[in-house]
């Protein structure tokens, strides 16, 4: 690290600004020593929004018991104390078997860190009162997932805790089904529940321990750890860092995620980790105090859970402002501030931010002014004279220069304009800030490593198009919108659309610029001149601005095309049995036909569905009826299905709960859509469970659908909340895909929404009956098990002459219902068992008798 500053100062004396001079390297002096660290790291490129993968199971942060009672207390902060001040967040906390008595004091602490922490995102926080902890452990807490590459994300590949990525993405990411914060607290601990401070000392503090630990899972914690003899940081994948990790240097202010210095995963990295000299650069922490670094517990023993991501017990004493984060809380001790130290370090990690936007300039053909923009969104003020451009025209081997940028005006802007030298072939540049705090942020976020680049000259390269084909148009009577990233090096001059509908080429139309290079337009056709089943073909074209007139075509060869989904009118009821082929489905996805094993026409998912095979990806398999459904009282659907995906663990929306189909509503056409039910896969009924496991090779089940293992299912349509009578619905049936396992997916049949029926009806399928063994020697045993009661169930066993010699009628069926049929006084042969239901036959098997 002192060589890149070196770097720096060798070359002061290229600087014309002589009395900005003093201030820019004050500046580049903290780029360094605080971003300087991530020069080879991770690659330049930001990709897609990452988490950690649901079920991973991410260690927690851990609270020891002191075994030194100390009695003090240190009051909860001003914020909090304020008749007139309002919670700045919304954490929002979810009991298992937690005491009424003890939840006052929970939420005592959960309100010191809502007046603290601001998000527009609710928190959620799930506890359990546990009992299994161990007897020198108060609780653990840590954050329920991980997110990385999210949108304003501020360094990419990094990892943040959700509730983090959550604010910083002003959006949900967890979604309202799965919790952000998860956290356990001994009930074998002797607790004092008041909120008081005035703790007895042979007693821990609860509302001390609940706020150390709710300060974990907001963040305080990340991936280092200890094993075999070395150190190393990762989770999911080697290399996984978060926010805090960051952070984290020896006296030295050696990084420890600075590969020049410790190879993930070595030796080096391990004595660092118990070198009992760590600290958290933290600026802000750094800014609140004596301008020391916050002291980090690193014992010359590795603790996972106690070890990096707690304060040093030495350093901040009980009864100080700094001691709440330690690792271990004394008897008596009471604590109700965070303290400045953990709370610079939490708004470091990302609780606040200053954020550097900057489109990069653009080529040109010739010599010309370079305009240079930027805004900043900052918690704190950035001043007028800490904003710079500094450029190159030799690639800064031995020539740099600044170029201050001062307010425009404009809100949060800053810009300024430099003529280059004719003759100037190209110019390298960054952008520096910072704030008052002594945070710095670049543009590239890795300068001086990265720079940008302006090129002076005739232009050859093409425009660049990225666009997600349009997969069908849902007719509803509105427009339809496309939207295209296209990107030049030099800039653009047209964005269009050539289309044609059912082969006859109409007019093209063009595309504005929306927002930094997304495009957008509205195709030219009238919605009701369309028909079901029309074909649209179309291409998008680019021009730049160069005077060549560079041309992009998208695709390269041919035209892409869909076809148009029409909304059929509302009904009260619907009907359909599959067996031929129709348009009140759209099946992009999924398909009409009949499948192997089956004697008619389903509505089928892919078979086998496909996985994405690679992390943080997901497939969704849609169809969706183009007949919108108005609701009544009481309304239903029933329908026949086998499900063969990926069975989990737990519940829908829960962390192991993997690849799953579900039936969702939509009021408005599809823009949003809400559960009709739960999700479920093949764990649902205990065949499709036991079939998808028999044969499961590479993660993938081989097992095939057969209509044997018929389910019917019943969803009410008003019952969880999600919609009322007098709605009108589209319904969806989608099936979701995760990471590599999968199966052979889901079949639909003998569809009825709301459709009245005037016979007894069957409610049994063949799924829900299981009979074995078979072969069979003497006797065999049938099992039932409906969802609902059954009227009349009937059972036959036939001989291979087709005589009658076991028979036996049930009315009013409900719960599990077993019968054992001997045979043993019967030649060896096949037998046949027909179970029927109101009369109507369910299954028929054939048996073989030994």
């Amino acid at each position: 690290m002192i060589e890149k500053v070196c770097f720096f100062f060798e070359f002061s004396n290229f600087c014309t600004h002589k009395k900005l001079c003093n201030k820019y390297f004050e500046i580049m002096i903290r780029l360094v020593l605080l971003l300087g660290f991530l020069v080879g790291i991770i690659s330049l490129a930001s990709g897609q929004m990452r988490s950690i993968p649901r079920g991973v199971n991410i260690p927690c942060p851990v609270c020891k018991a002191s075994d030194k009672a100390e009695k003090s207390f240190v009051p909860p902060p001003v914020e909090f104390l304020l008749k007139s001040s309002e919670p700045k967040c919304d954490i929002v906390v979810t009991y298992s078997n937690f005491p009424d008595s003890v939840k006052i004091a929970f939420e005592h602490a959960v309100g010191i860190w809502e007046s603290i922490l601001e998000s527009d995102v609710p928190i959620r926080l799930y506890v359990r009162w546990s009992s299994s902890l161990g007897t020198n452990t108060l609780a653990s807490c840590g954050p329920e997932t991980y997110y990385a590459d999210f949108e304003n994300a501020p360094f990419p590949h990094y990892y943040y805790p959700v509730a983090i990525a959550e604010k910083l993405a002003k959006k949900e990411l967890n979604g309202v089904g799965r919790f952000d914060i998860e956290a356990n607290f001994s009930s074998e601990v002797d607790w004092y529940f008041g909120i008081d401070g005035d703790t007895p000392i042979d007693a821990h503090d609860f509302v001390t321990v609940v706020l150390h630990e709710i300060g974990h899972g907001l963040g305080f914690t990340g991936f280092f750890f200890v094993d075999d003899g070395v150190g190393g940081y990762g989770y999911y994948e080697m290399g996984d860092a978060t926010s805090f990790d960051a952070l984290v240097e020896l006296a030295t202010g050696k990084r420890l995620l600075d590969t020049a210095f410790f190879d993930n995963a070595s030796v080096g990295l391990k004595n660092a980790l118990v070198s009992e000299s760590l600290f958290a650069n933290s600026p802000v922490a750094r800014s609140s105090g004596t301008g020391a670094r916050p002291f980090l517990y690193a014992p010359d023993e590795f603790d996972g859970g106690s070890s990096v991501y707690h304060l040093n017990d030495a350093t901040y004493r009980t009864g100080t402002a700094n001691a709440l984060m330690t690792h271990a809380i004394a008897p008596g001790e009471a604590n109700h501030d965070p303290g400045p130290l953990a709370r610079g370090i939490m708004e470091d990690i990302g609780w606040t931010n200053l954020t550097l936007h900057h489109w990069p300039v653009k080529d040109k053909e010739q010599v010309a002014p370079l305009d240079f923009r930027i805004t900043i969104d900052s918690y704190y003020n950035v001043p007028e004279d800490a904003s710079f451009v500094v450029y190159s025209t030799d690639g800064f081997s031995s020539q740099q220069d600044t170029l201050p940028l001062i307010p425009t005006g404009n809100a949060n802007e800053f810009g300024a304009s430099l003529a280059a030298a004719e003759g100037t072939e190209s110019l390298q540049y960054y952008v520096v800030t910072s704030d008052e705090k002594g945070r710095v942020r670049t543009s590239p976020w890795n300068a001086p490593k990265a720079v940008h680049n302006v090129a002076f000259g005739p232009d050859t390269e093409a425009p660049v198009i990225t666009h997600a084909p349009i997969e069908y148009f849902l007719n509803i009577g509105e427009p339809l919108a496309i939207q295209v990233n296209v990107d030049d090096n030099l800039g653009l001059d047209t964005v269009f659309v050539n289309y044609s509908v059912n082969g006859v080429q109409q007019a093209s139309f063009g595309l504005t610029l929306a927002e930094g290079t997304d495009y957008v337009g509205v195709f030219g056709f009238n919605p009701e001149t369309l028909n079901d089943g029309d074909v649209i073909a179309y291409e998008i074209v680019a021009k730049d601005a160069s005077v060549a007139q560079n041309e992009t075509v998208y695709p390269p060869e041919g035209r892409l095309e869909f076809k148009v989904e029409q909304v059929f009118a509302p009904v009260a009821y619907y009907e359909n049995n599959f067996n031929t082929k129709n348009a009140d489905f759209l099946l992009t996805d999924f398909d009409i036909y009949t499948a192997l094993n089956f004697s008619n026409g389903a509505l089928h998912s892919p078979h086998p569905y496909p996985s994405p095979n690679e992390d943080n990806k997901e497939y969704n398999f849609v169809t969706l009826l183009k007949h919108p459904i108005i609701l009544k009282e009481d309304g239903a659907m029933w329908f026949d299905e086998v499900v063969l995906v990926e069975p989990g663990t737990g519940s829908y929306g829960g962390d192991s709960f993997w690849d799953y189909v579900i039936v969702e509503g939509s009021k408005d056409f599809g823009k949003t859509w809400a559960e009709l039910a739960d999700g479920y896969d093949a764990g649902a009924n205990p065949t499709w469970l036991s079939e998808y496991d028999k044969s499961v090779v590479n993660q993938v089940s081989q097992a095939e659908g057969t209509k044997e293992w018929y389910v019917n299912h019943e969803i009410s349509l008003l019952e969880n909340g999600n919609f009322q009578a007098g709605d009108t619905i589209l319904v969806r049936f989608r099936l979701y895909s995760d990471p590599y396992a999968s199966g052979w997916g889901w079949t639909i049949d003998n569809l009825r929404i709301q459709q009245p029926v005037y016979v007894p009806v069957t409610v049994l399928s063949p799924g829900q009956v299981n009979v074995y063994p078979n072969p069979f020697s003497d006797k065999f045993k049938i099992e039932i098990n409906p969802g609902q009661t059954l009227q009349n169930v009937q059972l036959d066993v036939f001989d291979s002459f087709g005589r009658n010699i076991y028979s036996v009628f049930t009315k009013s069926l409900w719960g599990q219902y077993s019968a054992t049929v001997d045979l043993h006084d019967q030649a060896s042969g096949m037998f046949l068992l027909r179970v029927s239901e109101n009369g109507k036959p369910v299954l028929s098997k054939k048996l073989i008798k030994n």
